[in-house]
């Protein structure tokens, strides 16, 4: 990049692109740290990180002031790495992996911490592609308005949101009946995956069965990932016929409250 695109704004609220890389670099390192601790049995939090809350019962202002504070804390790294960003980049990524090559075929199933729960350590390493994924993204967009997400990251993606549903959605009152949503997704990706709400949780996965949905979604994946994760607005993806409802228009309203983006 030219020298003065690491200071312009990336889609990221509260960072410029050059902050969006410390990002990557900074949770990089921390996925490397806690992959080795959890194939030695180590599910506790790191030194000076607070154990894992449940995510999913945090409200949308404490997520906010959470995301807040993760952006300063970005930004206060950014000064103590100076300006040879690239580099320490490349070696945080190498050394990640690294550390997953040498995993075996037991390790992927252990417990791993992340500050928004345990989780096994494949769903890590799922985490890992949609981190540089996303944020490779906002960076590119902020530069080329039609940039586009990595097709090869998207299954990995869809793989995340399959694992950790939770990451993505906000509870409101508790549902008595559920609600499913069904995501016909067009393009080089096809297939149905379901998005149920049910009680105060989310499922996520791959359309298995008959069951009806209340509402069909039809989208390419890279529409359903780019809205899931707030980076287009869900009513700007139904007025640009990015994503095509049939069904209960009720419950396609509804939708928008549950997933707002991360």
């Amino acid at each position: 990049m030219p020298e003065h695109a690491w200071t312009k704004p990336s889609v990221c609220a509260l960072w410029g692109i050059r902050d969006v890389v410390v990002h990557l670099i900074t949770g990089i390192e921390a996925y490397s740290q806690r992959i080795t601790r959890a194939r030695q049995g180590d599910t506790s939090p790191p030194e000076g990180v607070t154990a894992p809350s449940n995510f999913e019962t945090l409200s949308q202002e404490e997520r906010r002031q959470r995301e807040i504070r993760l952006a300063q804390g970005v930004i206060a790294r950014r000064g103590h790495l100076g300006n040879d960003l690239p580099s320490v980049f490349g070696q945080a990524w190498e050394q990640f992996h690294q550390c997953i090559v040498t995993l075996n075929a037991h390790d992927w199933y252990k417990p791993c911490y992340h500050g928004r729960g345990i989780v096994p350590v494949h769903a890590l390493v799922h985490a890992s592609i949609f981190e540089l994924a996303i944020h490779g993204w906002d960076i590119r967009s902020a530069l080329e308005p039609s940039a586009h997400l990595s097709s090869d990251a998207l299954p990995a993606m869809l793989d995340l949101f399959a694992e950790c549903p939770q990451w993505f959605f906000l509870p409101d009152a508790r549902l008595s009946t559920p609600i499913r949503y069904r995501f016909a997704f067009t393009g080089a990706l096809s297939g149905q995956w379901d998005v149920v709400v049910e009680g105060d949780q989310a499922h996520i996965g791959p359309a298995t069965d008959s069951t009806p949905a209340h509402v069909t979604f039809s989208c390419e994946v890279e529409t359903f990932v780019l809205m899931m994760c707030g980076r287009i607005g869900f009513d700007a993806a139904l007025s640009d016929k990015r994503l095509i409802p049939t069904g209960d228009m009720a419950a396609v309203q509804a939708f928008k409250q549950w997933f707002q983006g991360v």
